[in-house]
């Protein structure tokens, strides 16, 4: 079998939910591995704008319960507090969850926004850290983010986002349809890329995906 070259694998990953997970998670070695990655994030001021809060399953049910009842006050309406509730429960296959978030220094120089952005770029290492490892990993997000009682608990203020919630584990099956890796890379170089020219300048070449 042959052994996929880091860039291959970078252009590899894809999302699995964490309903289309299963054992084992990450072993410590790993997770530290896997979050080490998330260090080396282009990080302006060198302020480590990210921080991470490791969820086991043995911490699922509160944490759960406290996301749904989150999500149900950013909502507005009590009735959506079991929805929310039963949504997380296939959520629970993964066999890990790391919360991402940004911490926000407001009296640094550095722009606010380019912490954030700092803090998004250590997340998406974090999954591609992940996959690196040959495990599947999945970000998502949610109403329950916006809420200032649940970020809160993470001691996070006004200022500060939570990113979202990444599972980890392996893959338990092939996931919803998509296209492939391969097919998402080829459309994405053609919906997003271009080559800024001065004006009165000759067109460029359009990049010809492979």
């Amino acid at each position: 079998m042959a052994v996929e070259s880091p860039i291959e694998n970078l252009l590899s990953r894809t999302s699995l939910a964490g309903a289309f997970m299963a054992p084992p998670a990450p072993s410590d070695a790993e997770l530290q591995q896997i979050l080490g990655a998330a260090q080396r994030a282009s990080d302006h001021g060198r302020l480590r704008p990210w921080r991470f809060f490791i969820v086991r399953p043995p911490q699922y049910a509160s944490f759960f319960d406290e996301l749904a009842a989150a999500a149900t006050r950013v909502q507005g309406d009590p009735a959506r507090l079991q929805p929310n509730r039963e949504k997380y429960r296939l959520v629970e296959r993964a066999p890990l969850v790391v919360v991402a978030a940004a911490k926000v220094d407001r009296t640094n120089k550095v722009a606010a926004i380019e912490q954030q952005f700092a803090a998004a770029g250590a997340a998406q290492l974090v999954l591609s850290g992940a996959h690196a490892l040959g495990y599947a990993a999945y970000l998502f997000s949610g109403a329950g983010v916006f809420d200032a009682q649940f970020k809160s608990g993470f001691g996070l203020g006004p200022d500060d986002h939570l990113i979202g919630f990444i599972c980890i584990g392996k893959a338990a099956g092939p996931g919803k349809p998509g296209p492939s890796a391969a097919q998402a890379v080829r459309d994405g170089l053609a919906a997003t890329v271009s080559e800024w020219r001065a004006p009165g300048a000759p067109a460029a070449l359009a990049i010809e995906p492979r």
